[in-house]
């Protein structure tokens, strides 16, 4: 490899004949995996594998998943000591950006083994309304109380941060809502960062009509709004789910993305290694396979990831907003999924009364936010492209 440590590149006189890298034959091992199990299941509805009811966003975020680990062990795999000393030292230079990663870390732990270990939040009318701990309310404001002293009902252990107007503890709450964001941000990068990297790629690569007709293409998608086509489709069709939102995002926000790669990948064409390479027989499908998508990939995974904190806002807007009669939120969703916005919007009448059913949700939302936009810039600085 040549360049600098921000910047590496596939040196061109490398052995182009080589098979596939056990990445990608463990990424395709795991697809079809998937894909063996989405048509288990599919064969016979409601069918369950392994005591489990998987619908259609779930195994997308299952094969994303997959997809997560493999290239998180293949970076690990290809890192140096340097590497590794270069990410200390720039967390110990930027303590926001360590915090904002140990909160998303934190979030996609939550929401990924989470609802392994946590039984579903269930709902215990008799004990709805309990306050969090260090704090209380008026013994009238609840029907029964975990930790009565006085007149006043105080917050217990039990259930640390209270419960909601159904008695659902708040704790469960905020880690199957965390099930919701994890799933969003990932298959919505999963569907972005291929397709994106791929054409913003190629078609730096080919040129002339080709360049024309993807570059064309890329760019009219960064004129549509990703929410109106969910819009469109939740009129005409009905479906208004979580999972046709994520597909919404990711078909038509990867023009944005592709619009990146292209820039970078026409840098790349420019290099000496890549006129090398092409000079000494070197396939198209060589050169862009081994040389460009290599050295282009991260620049496509830093702009989706980007776009995350974006994906949550519209998602948890969605799950707040409610119009109708009787009110109900724009984005469906079965009554076991649970969202941080559906938290804030069903319980927005009475936050005077019982804050912490509001407070927390909306706490819990802005500080996601926040951990994703810093964890991005983290993931720039640290993978994005350099000067040479």
């Amino acid at each position: 490899m040549t360049g600098t440590p921000g910047d590496r590149r596939i040196d061109w006189t490398a052995d182009t004949s080589r098979g596939y890298s056990p990445p990608a034959v463990a990424a395709l091992a795991g697809l079809l995996a998937v894909l063996a199990a989405f048509a288990y299941t599919a064969v016979t509805p409601g069918r369950s594998l392994l005591g489990y009811e998987i619908g259609r966003l779930e195994w997308l975020w299952v094969a994303s998943l997959w997809l997560f680990v493999v290239a998180s062990a293949s970076v690990v795999a290809n890192a140096d000591r340097g590497d590794a000393r270069n990410a200390l030292a720039y967390f110990a230079r930027h303590p926001a950006a360590a915090a904002g990663t140990f909160v998303a870390l934190a979030v996609f732990l939550a929401g990924t083994l989470g609802p392994v270990f946590l039984d579903p939040p269930a709902v215990n009318i008799p004990y709805r309304n309990q306050p969090p701990v260090y704090t209380s309310v008026p013994q009238y404001d609840v029907v029964q109380c975990y930790n009565p002293v006085g007149d006043r009902c105080y917050g217990t252990w039990s259930a640390p941060l209270g419960t909601n107007a159904l008695g659902q503890d708040m704790v469960q709450l905020l880690v199957f809502g965390a099930r919701n964001v994890v799933q969003l941000a990932l298959v919505a990068v999963a569907l972005i960062v291929p397709l994106a990297t791929l054409v913003g790629t190629v078609s730096a690569y080919a040129g002339g009509r080709t360049d024309r007709v993807l570059a064309g293409s890329a760019e009219s998608l960064k004129a549509v709004p990703a929410l109106l086509v969910f819009f469109v489709w939740r009129w005409l069709s009905g479906d208004g789910t979580l999972f046709m939102l994520v597909v919404s995002f990711g078909l038509v926000n990867w023009g944005s993305v592709a619009t990146v790669v292209r820039s970078r990948a026409l840098d790349e064409v420019a290099t000496d290694y890549v006129r090398a390479a092409n000079a000494s027989g070197a396939s198209a499908v060589q050169v862009v396979r081994w040389h460009l998508l290599p050295n282009v990939s991260r620049s496509a995974t830093v702009a989706a990831v980007s776009q995350i904190p974006l994906f949550i806002t519209i998602e948890a807007t969605l799950s707040f907003l409610r119009f109708g009669t009787p009110p109900s939120p724009l984005l469906l969703r079965p009554t076991t999924v649970i969202s941080w916005g559906d938290m804030i919007g069903s319980n927005i009448s009475s936050v005077q009364r019982y804050w912490w059913t509001v407070a927390i949700p909306v706490a819990a939302l802005l500080a996601t936010i926040l951990a994703v936009s810093l964890l991005s810039d983290a993931i720039q600085d640290l993978l994005g492209p350099r000067s040479t």
